[in-house]
């Protein structure tokens, strides 16, 4: 998709309504669950899904997470993590992990609409993804304690049919969307599902 061509459309994303669990069950690995109500213990998080431009076609960023203890270790993710108690809301959370992960400044993201809420039973996290824009690429400075590399994406890849795949993950053949070899699958491919089927309404 072209710069002006985002521009003009992307205030209509928070006017359209959330395709949610539909969207994101797409890219659900097989016989996950879907519902949070159970769990005694959740922990809530948020993530960005930030568009910026290069040469006038706009892009988005996912990182590569370090290998740790973290259960989500090694996975691609968007920047993301856990809400302090000092943060406002959920989209302060995100700014804020923008920013401790991937250096992008808070003041100069510009808010665009908020997708579905998503659970990840692995660990009990309810997860609150944004969609957000700058209006150029970003000086991006990784926190290396977290973050192996930073993956660069056009948007015009998420949205063609032929990013989307499946792949042997953990012994099992799960959705993924494979941008350039990279593969990227469960909570984070169910929010880019639902990110694509949203922009796609916009066609």
């Amino acid at each position: 998709m072209e710069l002006n061509e985002f521009l003009h459309k992307s205030p209509k994303l928070n006017e359209i309504s959330k395709p949610g669990i539909k969207s994101q069950l797409k890219m659900a690995p097989i016989r996950r669950e879907g519902c949070y109500e159970k769990s005694n213990i959740l922990r809530f998080a948020a993530t960005v899904m930030l568009f910026y431009p290069i040469n006038k076609k706009i892009h988005f960023c996912l990182i590569r997470r370090t290998y740790n203890t973290n259960i989500h270790s090694n996975q691609v993710s968007f920047p993301g993590g856990e809400k302090d108690k000092s943060d406002k809301n959920y989209w302060n959370t995100g700014l804020r992990e923008m920013n401790e992960e991937i250096g992008v400044k808070q003041d100069q993201v510009i808010y665009i609409t908020e997708l579905s809420k998503l659970f990840i039973p692995v660990s009990n996290f309810v997860v609150f993804p944004y969609m957000a824009r700058i209006e150029k690429r970003p000086i991006f400075l990784l926190n290396n304690s977290e973050v192996e590399y930073l993956i660069e994406v056009k948007l015009s890849m998420l949205l063609s049919k032929n990013s989307i795949g499946k792949s042997n993950i953990l012994n099992r053949k799960v959705p993924i969307f494979n941008f350039k070899g990279e593969k990227v699958w469960g909570a984070t491919a169910m929010i880019l599902a639902e990110a694509r089927d949203l922009i796609l309404l916009l066609k």
